[in-house]
Order: C-alpha cells, then structure tokens, then sequence
C-alpha cells in the first residue's frame, strides 16, 4: 500500500475552521501536506459547475481528475474516488488561504493558498535515479505495449534487457495500490525504475508497465479492483513468453505492497512462474491491514491516543459493515445511511460524508477491504521471497510476515525477511513515517537491492 496520494484507508476527518468571509475557488491553491509533500489544486468555473484536478510534484508528473467539487463562498470541499481521498476546509481571510482537513486513510490539516504560477518547490536530490539516467548502462531498455485481453485492455510499458546473448530469465514488477506508471512514483521516487536498474545489473530482464487508465495504457483505472490489476499482471507474464530474449522457464513476480497481494494470485492461476518476491506484501486480511495502518501512521503523527481509539473504533463499525454487505450496492445504500447520522450528530460534514461514501464504497475499496491473501498464499508452491521494512508502519512488519511465513510453511523454498532500518517504501529511514519519504534522498536502500537481486539471480538459474 502506498501512502500519500495512494494511502489506503477512510477515516473520518473533523474540519479546521477559521474565521471565514468569501473567496471564489476558481485557480491554482497549493499547499504542504504533512510538512512534507507539494500538493496542488487547480479548480475551473464553467457557469455555476466547478471541476478540477490534483497533482503532487513530489510524486511526479500524474495528474489525478476531481470527481466531485462543491464550494460556496466560504467552503471548498473535493472527493477523488481514484485515490480514496478528500478535501473540505472554509476560507480563513485573515491568512487567505483554504484552511481545512486532507482525508485519506488518516486525517491531515491542509493549507491551500493561491499559487503564484512562477513559483515552484525546490527540487530534492534523487542520486540513484539521476546515476541512472547519466549512463552508461549495461542494457538496454524500450517502450512496449501488450493486450490484457480478457478487459479490452492496451497496456504500456518499459522492457529493459541486459547485454549480451540471451535469453535471459525475466520477472514482471507489479506496483502497489494508487494511480502508479510503470516507474512507482512516490514523493518524486521512481522506485520501479531504481529496481529495474538493479536486476538488469544482475542478468534479469524486467518488464515494468502503466496501470489501465493511467500514463500510456487505456482502460478505466477508477473502476479497476485488485482482481482487474491481477488480470493485466497475468497478461504481463503472457507477454514475456513471447519474447525471443527471455527464458520462459524463469519467469518471476516481483509486487510491491498491493502488488504483493497480486502476484500470489498470479503465480496459483499460472504455473508457468518460476518464483515470487513480496516487497511488504500484504499477508493479513484488508480490513485488519487497513486498522493497523492508520493507528501505526496517527501515532506516528502525534495524534492523541483518544483520538486514535475513537478513529479507530468508526472505521471499524464501517468495515464490519461494508463486509457484512450482500453486494457493492448493499454496501452503498448502507453507507448513505450511517453517513446521514454522522451528518445528522454533527460528526460529519455532508460533504465528509458524500467523499467518505465514494471512498468506502468504490469498487476497489469494497474488494480489498473484503481480501485475505492466507488461502491464496498456502496455494503458492514456486519459491517465495517475503521482505518487509522493519519501520514499515503501512504493512506492519512483525505481523504481517508471521501470518506470510504461516501461510506458507508447506512451501519447501521460503525465505521471509525483516529488514533493519527500512520503510515501506524500503528507504533507510528514521522512524519510517510518511512524512520522511520525500525527504529522504535514497530511493531504495542498496541493502534491499541486494538482498532481491542475490536471491532472484539464485532463483533464477
């Protein structure tokens, strides 16, 4: 799971208020959320109707498109379903600025300002990556497109060959949760790209592409579940068989986050895999990942024991509710309901609550808050590779690995490993908070590198 702009979760957010006079929303707003990440909003008026689109710097260049705009003259309130988040702050004139509350897995007060369209943030050093881009490197690496033809899909990518004579063994990398390319930007961290440049290194080809509906590939991502991003993994491997350079015996999985739920599915529907590596996969069911996630990620932030218990204890009566439902409109209309007496209490804004609603309730929410990887893992007899940070505070790492290692104690070739010093991003960290991603000038800590590509180049002999 990724955090920022891709951070599961859906806790309710009380709204920031300040002293409110009247602003029209229509421009460019941005603001830092966390103390860390660059957020800017841009808002259009056509008539009365507002629209508008999100981007983060830090992350990159995608631009995500708001679903839903409300505003008055003293409140702006957005939802994006792509990304389960929202906004809903009031216009503080005093600071002239939108003053009010990001929620998306965990509530954070965000400042958005009106930009001043030649300012821009300064840019943070990304070593490996501009080593990378620098060259020379020992391989090379073109622009592809595949069908996942069970979806009517085109996906887009980058296949990237070592040097020398061929065939080479080869493994697809799948990203985690959130609106990702083919490189997994995170807080302007090309992760897919850092790790590609490792195994090319080593002798193994990598495929590495676009979500539907996102960069170069078609489809439609806001619609997409895990079992639809599984379907185009699947079709990821179909691709690498055909190819002249690759070694259709050594074919491998490497997922990242979500994409350690996916590749599991991927490796039991087609022995064909060679070999799986879970980078913090999930090993426990959503809804209980989700719950540890947002206290593991609250405390971090400093957020009051209290209020951690109380945000806690909503989101669970959400969850058992959304997992009790009969079907994704059950759980709709059960959603509406409880959002109402939210509303009706004072606990919630309606517009809190329309978003809370989208993000509960969309399609890929419904399904991974209803997954557990534990019947799937225990399927899986190809050699795994399960790793964790241990100052992953997204996929808690003690927990989630037991339940990982028992899943697959009749697996003969296991290896699961807690690595020191490591986020969920598997950056050498401090205290493995969110908040530090962008700041950290590592992409992916060389110790992390080595331990994939020794055990991968062992695997795939």
């Amino acid at each position: 799971m990724k955090t920022s702009l891709a951070l599961l979760g859906g806790a309710v957010a009380l709204l920031l208020s300040g002293p409110a006079l009247a602003e029209e929303a229509a421009g460019d707003w941005g603001g830092i959320l966390g103390g860390q990440l660059h957020v800017i909003v841009h808002i259009k008026k056509d008539g009365a109707a507002y629209s508008g689109t999100l981007e983060s710097p830090d992350q990159g260049a995608v631009v995500i498109p708001i679903d839903t705009v409300t505003t008055t003259p003293d409140h702006l309130a957005f939802s994006i379903a792509a990304i389960h988040g929202s906004y809903d702050g009031k216009w503080d004139d005093a600071q002239k600025t939108w003053t009010g509350t990001w929620t998306q897995g965990q509530a954070m007060p965000l400042a958005l300002k009106r930009l001043d369209p030649a300012a821009k943030p300064p840019p943070i050093a990304r070593p490996q990556e501009q080593a990378i881009s620098a060259g020379p490197n020992p391989y090379t690496a073109s622009d592809v497109s595949f069908d996942s033809r069970a979806a009517g899909v085109k996906l887009a990518g980058t296949f990237s060959v070592p040097n020398g004579k061929g065939p080479f063994p080869a493994v697809v990398l799948i990203a985690g949760s959130g609106p990702h390319t083919r490189d997994e930007d995170v807080f302007n961290h090309k992760i897919f790209v850092v790790l590609a440049d490792a195994l090319n290194r080593a002798g193994i080809a990598v495929l590495r592409y676009d979500k539907r509906g996102i960069g170069q590939s078609s489809g439609d991502y806001k619609a997409a579940t895990t079992t639809d991003f599984t379907t185009d993994a699947t079709a990821a491997v179909e691709w690498l068989k055909s190819r002249p350079e690759v070694n259709k015996n050594r074919i491998g999985l490497i997922g990242h986050s979500e994409g350690g739920l996916i590749a599991p599915a991927v490796a039991v529907a087609d022995p064909s895999v060679a070999f799986v590596v879970l980078m913090a996969g999930p090993g426990l069911p959503g809804d209980t990942l989700l719950l540890m996630q947002q206290a593991a990620i609250a405390r971090a932030s400093g957020e009051p024991e209290a209020a951690i218990a109380t945000g806690q204890a909503m989101n669970k009566q959400a969850f058992d509710m959304i997992k009790a439902s009969s079907s994704l409109e059950d759980a709709q209309g059960k959603a509406k309901t409880l959002a109402a007496s939210l509303v009706a209490n004072g606990q919630m804004t309606q517009a809190q609550a329309d978003a809370a609603v989208a993000q509960l309730t969309s399609p890929w929410f419904y399904e991974f808050l209803r997954s557990d990887p534990r019947p799937t893992l225990r399927k899986v007899k190809v050699p795994v590779l399960a790793i964790n940070g241990a100052l992953d505070l997204q996929v808690p790492p003690k927990a989630d690995l037991e339940e990982i290692r028992q899943a697959l104690k009749d697996n003969g070739d296991v290896t699961v490993t807690e690595l020191p010093g490591l986020n969920h991003l598997f950056q050498t960290a401090k205290t493995g908070a969110p908040s530090e991603y962008g700041q950290i000038e590592e992409t992916v800590s060389p110790v992390a590198l080595k331990v994939i590509t020794d055990w991968v180049s062992a695997h795939a002999k």
